[in-house]
């Protein structure tokens, strides 16, 4: 090539140097020219255009055939001719196939669409490259004309044009990372370029990274919003549905009756970064209700999906675990190996924001290698058990329902019948949502019931106790034996006095009781002493061996 116009403006060589132009009016005479490459230029229109800061002076015509002769000496010869030929009143630059760098860029661009067409999206992200690299900044850079500035915007049009292609083809030919880095380029640049910000959305919706797409799409919407006072249009609308496989939502169906809970449902609407929550808390407390409530709330933070898997207290393997959830994000083939899975799973979640409920863990060994990498999947986490902690955890530890949240409670869930004075069914109730929607469900069904009448079928042994129960054991043999002890005892007692019932010392009796407090079964007031609830002593009463408590 002999001319570039992708950049300040040059002329070279046959050898390649850049060759002297001379005086700045020779190199704007030669922009001129280049801007109408092979047509002939009318005298008056170089004139104008080389002395359009200043008067023109009387011998212009002569100081033009002046700069022209320059030219010629200066510019490589047009085959047997001069490159700059003249005719009455005209001048004409003879510019020969890919010579001129704007040329050879459309030409390029011209070969990469009919590659795309073809299919050969490798040879295309080559042909644009190779366009793109041509530009050496605006083009006609230091021609101050009019008709410069309009050259160079039809060209800063192709090179975007070139751009968006590049990372199509890049996308095509499985580059994602190399595509998105050239959008992001571009929107960076041009920022009001939709189309730039389209396709941007899209290929990092077709990448996986349904997180990033949306925050893409906030950003140009607020780009345009601010700087054009519009919405996006149809082709940036549509952006974050095309390509895009569709999030996974596996939140259990929201709880219909909800009460309480107002500051720890303020700490998960402001979910800590990176840092998993840890709700722990007495069987039948409403764990897993306060998880599904808050998850319900925070859906539109995390845009790729929420995951709901329940651990049941321990039960269910790792390896199932990871397997269950990577097939959730769409990924079939599932290696065996359990380390693999769990880089996978870290992998795959990589840049996603993706809201992940870990219901009923069983300890830190299960829940472990099920934590993401980054801080952009929130993890909540629920268990039965306080007596173990994760790295930079928030713990939430849940307690009964005071007495006016459970009357609220009860009334939500059983409607007007209950009345002003629900209290004794209240009382029953202990605070343990379970316990109380199980009396609302028990009232609904029985219409000619009183809540007197609910009163006494609540006072009944062991008619809420059905949501406490469980098949799966918790306990060894000891703390099971400790347990079964808290049904002779009072609802608070000493060591010693427990020691005495299990049939212990009170060294050993004290650890088994630590142990019944890690699983939320007795509560400890202060040091030496313990309390139950009491539905828990009522279910110790009747408990056997295999019976512990549910989540």
């Amino acid at each position: 090539m002999i001319f570039h116009v992708l950049g300040p403006l040059e002329a070279h060589s046959s050898t390649g140097a850049v060759v002297d132009l001379g005086t700045r009016k020779a190199g704007t005479v030669l922009g001129v020219l280049l801007l109408h490459p092979n047509a002939w230029v009318r005298t008056d229109e170089l004139i104008s255009a080389t002395w359009q800061e200043h008067a023109v002076p009387a011998a212009a015509k002569a100081n033009l055939k002046t700069y022209v002769s320059q030219l010629r000496r200066t510019l490589p010869p047009f085959g047997e001719g001069n490159r700059i030929e003249a005719r009455p009143g005209a001048y004409r630059l003879r510019v020969g196939r890919d010579e001129l760098d704007s040329d050879r860029a459309a030409e390029l661009a011209a070969n990469a669409r009919a590659a795309i067409e073809a299919g050969d999206h490798l040879v295309a992200a080559g042909l644009l490259e190779d366009a793109l690299a041509l530009w050496r900044g605006r083009p006609f850079e230091g021609l101050a004309l009019d008709e410069a500035c309009t050259a160079a915007g039809r060209l800063d049009d192709l090179r975007h044009d070139l751009e968006e292609s590049l990372a199509g083809a890049r996308l095509a030919s499985g580059r994602p990372a190399e595509a998105i880095a050239t959008l992001r380029e571009l929107t960076r640049h041009d920022p009001l370029r939709e189309g730039a910000w389209a396709l941007l959305v899209r290929t990092l919706n077709a990448a996986g990274r349904r997180g990033e797409a949306v925050a893409a799409y906030r950003e140009a919407r607020a780009v345009l919003a601010d700087e054009l006072g519009v919405e996006p249009g149809p082709e940036l609308a549509g952006a974050l549905t095309d390509g895009a496989a569709r999030p996974r939502r596996e939140m259990p169906r929201d709880v219909p009756a909800f009460v309480g809970r107002a500051r720890e449902l303020a700490l998960l609407r402001r979910f800590p970064d990176g840092a998993p929550v840890v709700i722990d808390g007495m069987s039948g407390v409403g764990k897993t209700a306060l998880a599904v409530h808050a998850a319900h709330r925070l859906t539109d933070d995390f845009p790729d999906g929420q995951l709901f898997v329940n651990l049941r207290a321990g039960a269910v393997a790792v390896r199932d675990a990871l397997a269950r959830m990577l097939r959730g994000l769409g990924i079939s083939d599932v290696p065996a190996n359990v380390d693999e899975q769990a880089a996978l799973w870290r992998s795959e979640l990589a840049g996603r924001r993706v809201l992940l409920v870990l219901d009923d863990a069983g300890d830190a060994r299960q829940v472990l290698p099920l934590l993401p990498g980054d801080g952009q999947t929130a993890v909540l986490i629920t268990t039965r058990h306080r007596g173990w902690r994760l790295p930079g955890e928030t713990r939430i530890s849940l307690e009964p329902l005071g007495r006016n949240e459970s009357t609220a409670l009860l009334r939500q869930a059983a409607g007007h019948r209950v009345g002003a004075d629900p209290a004794a069914v209240v009382r029953a109730c202990g605070g343990l949502p379970s316990a109380l929607l199980a009396a609302a469900a028990r009232f609904l069904s029985r219409p000619s019931w009183t809540v007197a009448a609910l009163a006494s079928w609540c006072a009944e042994p062991g008619r809420l106790l059905d949501g406490l129960m469980s098949s799966h054991p918790l306990l060894d043999a000891g703390a099971q034996r400790a347990f079964r002890s808290i049904g002779g005892l009072p609802l608070e007692f000493d060591c010693a006095l427990a020691a005495h019932h299990i049939g212990v010392g009170q060294q050993d009796a004290r650890a088994l009781l630590e142990e019944l407090v890690d699983h939320h079964l007795l509560d400890a007031p202060a040091i030496g002493r313990y309390r139950s609830h009491p539905l828990v002593r009522e279910l110790a009463r009747r408990a056997v061996p295999a019976v512990v408590l549910a989540a």
